[in-house]
């Protein structure tokens, strides 16, 4: 019989951290799986060491890992290329969080899209996320579960670090960039939600919507990560007014919300020197 998925997740995160840990002397505290905000990220990190995802033992990840200094702070960067609507399971998702959190990492950053509920979250702002309200039909913890990745029912009390949400929106007023916290639903995608399902999201006490992230910070929560998740705001969807937007409007939301996550992603992981 074929060992469970999280037994194998252990093997693979703990060769993956082997592999690392022979390339490179930097031991990283922060990891980011960002969906927003990564070639800045990228950019900028010093005495950087690309790791190619085929590569990598198991393949966790689909792009490479890079490892590097950010405000002279040892941090692990990867894209989040996987969706669920791609046809990614709970489980494929969970692997790049359970890599990353074998490398050492404490914090977990995570960042995201998403359309707005909320008629203080305009389009091109960031949103901290609080906590969330999972309608994705994924959970990564579901199967045997492995207690050397984590408890069989972890506490999500506090998925999202009140601690570092408190740090991010500081970060957030120094710069001068719009940020607000939020509840984020998931759901399926790719479709966006209906008319009525919208309705029931806000009844619900959804202020974001999205197709991502929340598989990842349940594993996070599992493996005993801090997780911080931060959104950009692509398009307002408020009641009364009609639901259709544009790629185009899209777009230039993300184009301004992506600098101002970059900025705000610098000002957390210099703020890791000082705690």
């Amino acid at each position: 019989m074929p060992a469970p998925a999280n037994s194998l997740h252990r093997t693979v995160a703990r060769d993956v951290a082997q592999f690392v840990h022979e390339r490179t002397p930097l031991r990283p505290q922060v990891a980011m799986l960002l969906g927003s905000g990564h070639a800045s990220i990228a950019n900028q990190l010093k005495e950087k060491v690309v790791l190619h995802g085929d590569d990598l033992p198991g393949a966790p990840l689909q792009s490479p890992l890079l490892i590097g200094l950010l405000e002279g702070v040892p941090v692990a960067v990867a894209d989040a290329p996987l969706a669920a609507y791609e046809g990614h399971s709970a489980n494929d998702l969970a692997l790049p969080v359970r890599v990353l959190k074998a490398l050492g990492c404490d914090l977990l950053v995570l960042t995201a899209g998403a359309a707005s509920l909320s008629q203080q979250l305009e389009p091109g702002t960031i949103a901290l996320v609080e906590d969330h309200i999972n309608l994705s039909g994924l959970h990564p913890l579901i199967g045997p579960n492995d207690d050397q990745l984590g408890p069989r029912f972890p506490d999500m009390s506090e998925p999202y670090s009140h601690e570092w949400i408190e740090v991010a929106r500081d970060v957030a007023v120094r710069a001068g960039i719009p940020c607000m916290p939020g509840v984020f639903a998931a759901v399926p995608g790719p479709c966006l939600p209906t008319r009525a399902e919208y309705r029931f999201l806000r009844q619900a006490g959804a202020d974001l919507v999205g197709m991502s992230l929340v598989p990842e910070a349940i594993a996070a929560v599992h493996a005993g990560f801090q997780v911080l998740a931060l959104v950009g705001i692509t398009q307002q969807l408020l009641a009364g007014r009609p639901v259709q937007t544009s790629i185009e409007s899209m777009i230039d939301a993300a184009d301004l919300a992506v600098p101002r996550m970059g900025s705000m992603l610098v000002g957390i992981v210099a703020s890791t020197r000082n705690r």
